[in-house]
C-alpha cells in the first residue's frame, strides 16, 4: 500500500492507494476518530455490485447506507435535500455523524457538498470507485452540485479526512468508463509531465486492459501531480490550481448544453482539451504539432475527437462558467506538451471565432 500525504496548512490528510484496500477502511476510519455513525452515500449501481462486500466490511451497527441514482442527475437540489433529510433521520442524541462517499465523481461531489453544509460542516471520507474519481475528483476538496444552466455552479472547498483508492473497483467498469478516466490522465501529462504523457501513449493497450503495474503507476502519478498543485494553491487563489481546468471550460459548457445526458464528463474533457489546444494555436501560444499530439493520444485511447454542435449555444453556456468574468474568459492554454499557462483576458470575439471553426456544422 502507498500512502500519499496532502500537506495542507489547516486540513492535512492522507491518500491511501492499494489493491484490496477496502477491507481495511473501517479500521483506518476508527483511528481518525471522526464520529460514531457513518453515512455511506453510494449509487444504485455501485450498491448492486458490492452489496455483500459493503455489509461484510462495514456492518450495519456503525454505518447506514443511502442509495441515490446514478449519473450527473444526482448532483441536484432535489437529491441534495433528500440526502440531508436521510442524514437527519439517522442523526440524534449521542451521534456524531460523518459521510463516506463510495462511488464515482458525482457521489463525491454530492456527498462532499452535503458534508460541507450540514451543521456547518461534518467530516467525510472519499472511496472513489471509478478511474476518473480515483485520479481527479476525489482529491482536493472541490464539492458541488449543478443547476440547469451551469455545471458545478453551487459548491465549496471542503477537504475530506482521508481518501482510499482501491484499483480493485476498476475491474467492474466498462471499457468506456475506464476511458473516461483516461481523459483526465492525459490532461495531467499535458499540463505538468511530458514524460507521463508519453508513458500513456506508449502503454495505451496495457492501460486499457488494466495491467496492474501500469494502472498503479498511472493512478500514483496523477495523484501526486494533483496533490502538489492543491498544496500550492488549495482554494485556487494563486492561479496555480487553475491549470487543472485545462479543457474544462469547453467541456462544462458542452455538458450543460447536452443537459448532462448525451455525453459523459470524460468524453467532454477529451473534446475540451482538443478545443483548448486549437484555441491556443489560434492565439499563437503553441505550435500546431502540440495540438496534433493531443489528437493522436486521444485517438490511441479511442476517445472522441470531434463534435457537431451549434457554436452559439456553446458560447452562451460558457458565459455561465465560473471562469467567465466581466465579458472576458480566463482559460488554460497550451504552450507545449507538459506546460500550460493561464490566460486572463481572452476576448469573447476570439472565443466565438474559434468555436465556429471548431464545431463541425
Amino acid at each position: 500500500m502507498e500512502t500519499i500525504k496532502v500537506n495542507l496548512k489547516n486540513n492535512p490528510y492522507n491518500i491511501y492507494l492499494g489493491y484490496n484496500l477496502i477491507n481495511k477502511v473501517p479500521s483506518y476510519i476508527k483511528k481518525l476518530n471522526i464520529g460514531n455513525l457513518g453515512i455511506i452515500l453510494t449509487s444504485a449501481k455501485v450498491y448492486s455490485l458490492y452489496k455483500d462486500l459493503l455489509k461484510s466490511t462495514f456492518g450495519e451497527r456503525d454505518y447506514k447506507i443511502i442509495k441515490v441514482i446514478d449519473g450527473e442527475g444526482v448532483k441536484s437540489k432535489k437529491w441534495l435535500f433528500k440526502v440531508i433529510e436521510e442524514i437527519m433521520k439517522a442523526d440524534g442524541w449521542g451521534k456524531r455523524v460523518f459521510i463516506v462517499c463510495l462511488g464515482g465523481g458525482t457521489i463525491g461531489d454530492l456527498g462532499g457538498f452535503a458534508a460541507s453544509i450540514y451543521k456547518r460542516g461534518i467530516p467525510y471520507i472519499q472511496i472513489p470507485t471509478t478511474l476518473l474519481a480515483q485520479i481527479d475528483s476525489s482529491i482536493g476538496g472541490k464539492t458541488a452540485i449543478d443547476l440547469k444552466d451551469a455545471k458545478n455552479i453551487l459548491g465549496t472547498f471542503y477537504q475530506p479526512r482521508a481518501v482510499f483508492i482501491d484499483p480493485f473497483f476498476l475491474t467492474t467498469l466498462t471499457t468506456k468508463e475506464v476511458k473516461e478516466g483516461l481523459a483526465e490522465a492525459i490532461k495531467y501529462g499535458i499540463i505538468r509531465r511530458k514524460d507521463f504523457f508519453y508513458f500513456l501513449k506508449d502503454n495505451y493497450r496495457k492501460i486499457i486492459e488494466l495491467k496492474t503495474s501500469c494502472i498503479l503507476k498511472l493512478i500514483s502519478t496523477c495523484v501526486e501531480i494533483k496533490v502538489k498543485i492543491v498544496e500550492d494553491d488549495e482554494k485556487e487563489k494563486k492561479g496555480i490550481r487553475t491549470i487543472l481546468n485545462f479543457g474544462h471550460t469547453f467541456a462544462h459548457a458542452l455538458e450543460t448544453s447536452c443537459k448532462y445526458r448525451k455525453i459523459s464528463h470524460g468524453e467532454a474533457i477529451s473534446i475540451g482539451m482538443l478545443y483548448a489546444g486549437r484555441l491556443s494555436f489560434l492565439l499563437g501560444k503553441c505550435k500546431m504539432e502540440a495540438t496534433e499530439e493531443i489528437r493522436d493520444i486521444i485517438k490511441c485511447f479511442s476517445l472522441p475527437a470531434e463534435i457537431r454542435f451549434d457554436y452559439t449555444t456553446l458560447c452562451k453556456a460558457m458565459t455561465y462558467d465560473k471562469k467567465f468574468i466581466g465579458g472576458k474568459v480566463r482559460m488554460v492554454l497550451l504552450k507545449k506538451i507538459g506546460e500550460v499557462e493561464v490566460a486572463e483576458n481572452i476576448a469573447l470575439k476570439d472565443i466565438r471565432k474559434s468555436l465556429k471553426k471548431f464545431c463541425l456544422l
